[in-house]
Order: C-alpha cells, then structure tokens, then sequence
C-alpha cells in the first residue's frame, strides 16, 4: 500500500465543511496520488422530508422530531466518494474498530459511500453475508450492542460479487421512517424502532434521490464497493430492483 488509508479519510473529512456548504456541486480532491470525487447523495434533506410529508410536519420538522423522539440533523444525506483507480482501504481495524475520520463523515452524512474500492486483504473474508427481504427498513443491531456501525462490502475478486447486483440497497433517516409509518396510518412508538413495514403499497422508485437514497451495487464487473452506516440514525433495506440478487458482504464494527 504505497499510501496513508489515515490521511486520505481525513482529507476526506476536511473536505466536509466545504461539502455542506455547496452540497449540489461535487468536489475533487486528491492525497497521496490518490484522486477522488466526492458528490451528496441527496441534497438539502431535511428541506425534502419537510416538503414530501408537509401534511404531517406542518412546516416544523425539528418538533415532529422532538415529539417521535427521533434526532436528526442531516442537511445533506450520504456522501459518496468514487476513486480514480481501484483503491484498497482500511477501514477498521483488528479489534473491528472503525476509522474515527469514518465516524466523523458519517455523523454528517449518514451513509458514506465509497466506490472503486474494496477492503484489505487481510479483512476481505470476514464477516457473513446477507440479503433481507424485499422493502423490509430495519436496523442490524439492537440498542444493547455496542458495534453499531453496519458495512457492507462488494468484493471485486470474488466469482459471484465481481459482477453487478440485481438487488440494491436503500437508506432512510429514521424520521422518515416514523413519518411514513404515520402517512400509512400505522404509528410507531417513539423512539428508533428496529423494525419498519412501510412503502409495501406505495411506488418507491420516485422518491428514490428525494427521501430514500439508494446504493445500486451496479459499478462495472469487477469493481469493488463499499457502504457503512450507524444503525442508530439511519433504517436501511434490500430492493430487489431487478431481482433477489447474491448476498453482500457485512460487517458490524465498534
């Protein structure tokens, strides 16, 4: 590895302020040799929950958070970062602890996206892999556990991730799910829930880069990619797009 994993995910992070300040304009940026794009998934977030469930939320979203007892400060959701040149990262380390410049990112963007990437050697294997069914916005882990951080990985070199995904994989702030609950006329308790059956009547390919954002897994055959997320703030859920798909990897970190 001719360059610093660290110093590359902290450039990243320092390029948040600048992000968040023109979330519509992607950026480049480079260290180490190594160049990059980073682009928003879904800009100006907050503004489109309010206006997408504005019945509901009255022109005030920070009190319907208030009341579901749901926090969320997320102007912008998800950061994408695409490299130049197949990169391999190190995300976590031995002890499944995660990147504190991956934490930082995330507490400003919700899901971080990396594509052209794949995992270290050393970490590729590890984990499981898992499909959910179809639509089914849930958490991985409970509020008792303490590895809170969800990563899923495509590995460009194994015989069945290398080709693109039928099925993808779809995010959504946890006010958004409680607001949809309300919307279908099922409210759930306050509080992050685990578990949230919504959109099963509802047509969520126009809403996808508008209140759900989705990571495709559709990157050329053998390509690798990377997403991480906390399960704390965000529900996430499998879209058979265009079929079941092959399991991707995970892997729950600290």
């Amino acid at each position: 590895m001719g360059y610093s994993m660290k110093s590359i995910l902290n450039v990243i992070n320092q390029e948040t302020k600048a992000i968040l300040a023109a979330p519509g304009k992607p950026r480049s940026a480079s260290h180490d040799s190594v160049s990059f794009q980073l682009s928003v998934g879904i800009p100006d977030y907050g503004w489109k929950i309010a206006n997408h469930y504005a019945d509901q939320v009255d022109g005030n979203l920070g009190a319907i958070c208030s009341k579901a007892s749901l926090a969320f400060d997320l102007s912008s959701f998800g950061l994408i970062v695409t490299f130049d040149k197949p990169l391999e990262l190190e995300l976590y380390d031995g002890d499944s602890l995660l990147d504190e410049n991956v934490k930082k990112i995330i507490n400003h963007f919700g899901p971080l996206i990396f594509r052209n990437a794949y995992l270290a050697t050393k970490f590729r294997n590890q984990g499981q892999r898992n499909i959910f069914p179809d639509l089914n916005f849930h958490v991985d882990r409970g509020s008792n556990q303490d590895n809170q951080y969800s990563l899923f990985c495509r590995d460009p070199f194994d015989d069945v991730q290398k080709a693109p995904r039928e099925s993808s994989t779809l995010f959504i702030a946890n006010i958004v799910a409680y607001l949809q609950s309300v919307k279908e006329g099922h409210p759930p308790k306050t509080g992050p829930q685990t578990l949230y059956s919504i959109f099963k009547d509802e047509d969520i390919k126009p809403l996808i880069g508008d209140i759900v954002l989705e990571q495709p897994w559709t990157e050329p055959e053998g390509t690798g990619e990377i997403c991480v997320l906390d399960n704390r703030t965000i529900q996430h859920a499998s879209y058979y797009r265009g079929g079941r798909g092959y399991p991707i990897g995970v892997r729950y970190l600290f």
